[in-house]
């Protein structure tokens, strides 16, 4: 009784085709690494400009009132709903926002730009006066005692400074599309040596 027929040979074993399997499958899995490679290398690359755009928009924010500086010495940012404004109007420079704000070269940011967060802390004495605006431009004020204060990404507050945070939309390699958050405090001290 033959099992096997005309039309269909028995499948072969010659030489080389263990190679051509083996070959094929590395260069699949040798494919699927660079594509992850890829994708980690637009995350890494997202964070790193979203981090620099945030500290600079802080510190462009962080203006401090120098008349209350020359008579006691505390650094205070004496209108923190004007210090908020500088900061959208910095945000939106900084990653060239449009009025819907939605990034012009769609490569590190794909949709809108949403501030989270944005937090003054004031430090008199030893207490911190901390005024926070949320997503919905909502404020709210409190005041914490200084050593116990600490900023939303787990920093202890001991100087006058801003804490911001923003979500946007980042879509990577081969389309995958990724909702990222990023957060960044920013201290202002006064130089001890002048």
């Amino acid at each position: 009784m033959k099992f096997g027929k005309r039309g269909f040979p028995l499948p072969s074993t010659e030489s080389g085709q263990t190679e051509w399997a083996a070959g094929i499958f590395f260069l699949v899995f040798l494919g699927i690494m660079l594509c992850a490679h890829l994708q980690t290398d637009v995350y890494v690359a997202s964070s790193q400009y979203l981090e620099d755009a945030l500290a600079l928009s802080n510190l462009a924010s962080a203006v401090v009132d120098i008349e209350e500086y020359g008579r006691t010495h505390t650094l205070s940012i004496s209108d923190p709903k004007e210090a908020y404004e500088r900061y959208r109007r910095a945000v939106k420079e900084n990653l060239n926002l449009d009025d819907q704000w939605e990034c012009r070269s769609q490569g590190l940011i794909t949709g809108p730009v949403t501030i989270l967060n944005y937090t003054v802390y004031n430090v008199k004495g030893d207490r911190v006066e901390i005024t926070s605006f949320g997503r919905s431009r909502d404020v709210s004020r409190r005041e914490e005692a200084l050593g116990s204060a600490v900023s939303p990404n787990g920093i202890l507050i001991e100087s006058t400074g801003v804490y911001s945070e923003i979500s946007y939309t980042i879509k990577g390699f081969l389309g995958v599309t990724v909702e990222a958050r990023k957060g960044k405090l920013v201290d202002v001290v006064a130089d001890s040596e002048n």
